[in-house]
């Protein structure tokens, strides 16, 4: 009879997730990791040989994944690019609304912290932006938005960076600022 299979890697990256979002990687430990998923310590190291930075690298792809399939989701309901950005920014908002802006968007706290220190989370974290951008620019470039690339450079860095300062700050008024300005670029 197969046993079943286990939640254990999913439960490890989860925390992980978490603690790197609130905490970034130097300020989160493998024992914090640990504590928070409830794994056995010997089934973190079976799981991942390479440590904390192992952990980190798979959490930044799943977050690479996870960001880029809302870019397509909310692109594919939004009737024009206006609507797409919004919706996102929204998101964003009320992702760091629910955290109590504690937890930032996925990938910046692993990039301020880490890159270019370690090389493999410099690649994850340089990755990950490629997606987006490509998938941004794909949707800009959808919607016949001139210039769909620099466009999309500019709204990522814009939305990612309001993002900073609404922890900063403890307010979603930087990001709601920002995208509305944003959105003045985009046509009607």
């Amino acid at each position: 009879m197969p046993r079943p299979k286990s939640d254990t890697r999913a439960r490890i990256l989860h925390s992980a997730r978490t603690l790197l979002r609130r905490q970034g990687y130097h300020g989160t430990g493998l024992a914090q990791i640990i504590e928070l998923s409830g794994a056995p310590r010997g089934s973190v190291y079976f799981l991942f040989p390479g440590g904390k930075e192992e952990i980190a690298v798979a959490a930044v792809a799943g977050w690479a994944e996870e960001l880029d399939a809302l870019l397509a989701k909310t692109r594919a309901a939004s009737p024009d690019a206006r609507s797409w950005i919004a919706t996102l920014a929204g998101h964003f908002a009320a992702d760091l609304r629910s955290s109590g802006f504690t937890e930032g968007l996925p990938v910046t706290t692993v990039t301020l912290d880490s890159v270019p220190a370690s090389p493999a989370l410099t690649t994850a974290c340089r990755s990950a932006y490629e997606r987006w951008l490509q998938t941004m620019t794909e949707g800009l470039t959808a919607y016949a938005v001139p210039d769909a690339r620099t466009l999309a450079l500019l709204l990522l860095t814009a939305l990612e960076g309001a993002a900073v300062l609404c922890r900063a700050y403890g307010s979603t008024a930087p990001l709601d600022d920002t995208a509305a300005r944003l959105l003045t670029l985009l046509p009607r």
